[in-house]
């Protein structure tokens, strides 16, 4: 199997579903301040307040996915990130804050994103 195919391979995943949850979320959110604008506030109104629900919850699924992402590409081992990663979905924000804080404390010292190539060796040991 060709360790620079599989790179490529994973980019290209992560690209189209980052791309198509952009999409889903800015639409659903357009959707939502075209039909109810947010201000002024119209909490009297049931179809405004489910409409912003579900903006809502959609707008943090779509964040928390793309969290999520950092995640599994930051921890050292898949177990760990898969249950991170399900915590963050079923438990929200405070298991974030949770991760974020291990993070730090564990070493990682720092929440800048680092940009560089991955090398096949790393790719491998993820999927081994």
């Amino acid at each position: 199997k060709n360790k620079h195919a599989t790179m490529a391979n994973l980019r290209t995943v992560q690209l189209i579903f980052y791309f198509a949850l952009f999409i889903a979320t800015l639409t659903v959110v357009s959707i939502a301040l075209s039909r109810f604008p947010l201000f002024p506030l119209n909490t009297e109104s049931l179809e405004w307040s489910n409409a912003w629900l579900s903006a809502t919850v959609v707008d943090f699924y779509g964040a928390c996915l793309c969290f999520c992402g950092v995640v599994l590409s930051s921890e050292k081992t898949w177990a760990a990130a898969v249950i991170w990663t399900v915590g963050f979905l079923l438990l929200g924000s405070p298991v974030c804050c949770a991760w974020v804080m291990t993070w730090l404390w564990r070493g990682g010292g720092t929440l800048k994103l680092e940009q560089r190539q991955l090398q096949p060796s790393e790719i491998e040991d993820r999927v081994d």
